[in-house]
């Protein structure tokens, strides 16, 4: 593949990432709006409707101006596969952050149009909680993590028995061309580098299929029954595609790892892990647009929306993103502004947990291949 071509596809990869950063605002919940809590019957009006269509615009002509960057970077300099792609994560690392600082602008707006509004006036807050929730059916059994899991052992098992046929020096990085840019030294710890991280990718999709089953209920107080079904839906949706991406992600670090034994197939690697990326990215874009998050996108019949609004909870959202709130036994909860859960980080244990899955990601091949 030409450095062109590499620009063109780096280019490519990057609009699923700003389609999500500027669609945001559609995605979340229907009583929140950039981070601050709103009645679900003022979502419709015109200046929220106007508001979100202004971030939208806002964010459109950022990704713009950064991916026209990043072309005239890549044309302009002289450089290699690996570098360009360095390139193309600071410039996607660049768009996260002002992107961040885009939404910061907004929901102080929110925040300021909410307090000039005083919609919660003369509404009854509450706070719905059902006593069957969590024995309810939300995700997807971790017994099914036995199909990666059986693939991750097959490919252990092979490793093993065919060590002997393993090349001296095993490749890390190929680029499209099939050319090899990092190898080590066989040993035992880079020969089983990817059955093991297999398996710490397996264990952590377990880890996170867990967390979509026990995180924070959170039901709509004006419709409870309907919001209910959604999020049901939510949760099931997402531990599908959990599962589904360990799947795809185990088969994938397999074929890797039987390129050690057939050198002259190692062109294929690039392509298949650019291709099995595509497939995730595509199933996790028409999963958060048809489902939206807790479930907001999906058409449910029936119960109407009451004049009960959530319990204010705005003072334990930082900046609209960040939950804190020492009084809630809660470790995980959903987002307030995307797609996807978060954890209290008034709580030590939910620290722990996130230091823990940082340092174990960093630490394994620090120390595999030491």
């Amino acid at each position: 593949m030409t450095i062109h071509t590499l620009i063109a596809v780096l280019s490519i990869v990057s609009l699923p990432v700003a389609l999500i950063l500027a669609c945001i605002p559609y995605l979340t919940r229907r009583t929140e709006s950039f981070g601050v809590s709103i009645p679900e019957k003022v979502y419709h009006t015109e200046p929220l409707k106007l508001i979100r269509k202004r971030y939208v615009r806002a964010i459109l002509l950022l990704t713009v101006i950064l991916i026209g960057g990043f072309l005239w970077a890549g044309l302009m300099m002289t450089a290699n596969e690996e570098t360009l792609s360095m390139v193309f994560a600071a410039f996607m690392l660049f768009l996260i952050a002002l992107s961040f600082g885009v939404y910061l602008k907004f929901h102080n707006e929110m925040k300021r149009i909410k307090k000039e509004s005083n919609w919660a006036q003369d509404k009854t807050q509450k706070v719905v909680v059902r006593t069957d929730f969590h024995a309810r059916k939300l995700t997807y059994s971790n017994l099914w993590y036995g199909i990666p899991f059986a693939i991750a052992i097959l490919t252990t098992l092979l490793t093993a028995l065919f060590y002997d046929r393993l090349p001296n020096v095993l490749p890390m990085k190929i680029n499209f061309a099939g050319e090899v840019t990092n190898a080590v030294e066989k040993s035992y710890r880079t020969a089983f580098f990817l059955p093991i991280m297999q398996s710490y990718l397996i264990l952590l999709f377990i880890f996170i299929n867990t967390v979509i089953a026990k995180s924070k209920q959170q039901l709509n107080a004006g419709a409870p029954e309907k919001s209910f079904q959604q999020l049901t839906l939510f949760r099931r949706r997402w531990s599908l595609f959990l599962l589904f991406t360990s799947i795809l992600l185990t088969i994938m670090f397999s074929l890797m790892q039987w390129s050690y034994f057939y050198p002259t197939n190692q062109h294929m690697v690039p392509i298949v892990s650019l291709l099995c990326s595509g497939i995730i990215i595509i199933a996790a874009l028409v999963l958060s647009f048809s489902t939206g998050q807790g479930g907001s996108r999906i058409q449910i019949e029936g119960e109407e929306q009451g004049e009960s609004v959530d319990r204010e909870e705005d003072i334990h959202w930082k900046l609209g993103q960040i939950y804190f709130n020492p009084n809630d036994p809660a470790l995980f909860l959903e987002k307030r502004f995307g797609v996807g859960w978060t954890i209290n980080l008034a709580r030590p244990t939910a620290w722990l947990l996130l230091i823990g899955i940082i340092a174990t990601a960093a630490g394994i091949p620090t120390l595999l291949m030491l």
